[in-house]
């Protein structure tokens, strides 16, 4: 497998993730309720796997070799990628103080998971969609099937030493198991 193509597939299980979260958003807009695990899941996924595994994928390994190749080029659209990551982290953090420690979820806590997961689903789609058609592409005509193969392996790696060995896998369980409740 190439590095972009395992990034792209990581695209699509956080596009996922994104639609349980809309769902998620929409139940609480009309004040249903929502299980408080389920939103500690989403959120984690958030977390672990979106940045924890995939920003870093990118930011400690994809981004450096393409500025290593490409130079000036590449640099603007990296720095405002990494601006999207932290905004991200900023839009999940806030949701993950809103969930903190409440079996119930008051209306001050449920405005801001409504608030910040909206932000945060528009923030990714359009990033992911930056990513997809112009960071990926470049990235496959600068790098040569042997680096973007190299890339993909470095990413294994760094995949086992940051989020341990079966982490990824059962990342993905719950996310299904979600969007199986969601969807």
């Amino acid at each position: 497998m190439m590095g972009t193509e395992d990034l792209r597939h990581e695209h699509n299980e956080i596009g996922l993730m994104l639609d349980v979260l809309g769902r998620i958003c929409e139940r609480l807009d009309v004040g249903e309720n929502v299980d408080p695990e389920h939103l500690k899941q989403i959120h984690d996924f958030m977390v672990v796997f979106v940045d924890k595994c995939h920003h870093t994928k990118e930011e400690e390994l994809l981004f450096p070799k393409l500025e290593s190749i490409d130079g000036a080029e590449s640099e603007k659209l990296i720095g405002v990628l990494i601006a999207e990551h932290r905004t991200g982290r900023k839009y999940a953090n806030a949701i993950g103080e809103a969930i903190s420690n409440h079996e119930n979820i008051d209306l001050q806590d449920r405005s801001k998971i409504i608030k910040y997961g909206r932000n945060y689903i528009k923030l990714l789609v359009q990033h992911i969609d930056k990513e997809n058609n112009v960071l990926f592409t470049m990235a496959e005509k600068k790098l040569s099937g042997k680096q973007n193969q190299e890339l993909f392996e470095e990413f294994e790696v760094m995949e086992k030493e940051k989020i341990g060995i079966g982490e990824h896998e059962q990342l993905h369980r719950m996310l299904h198991n979600l969007a199986d409740i969601y969807l």
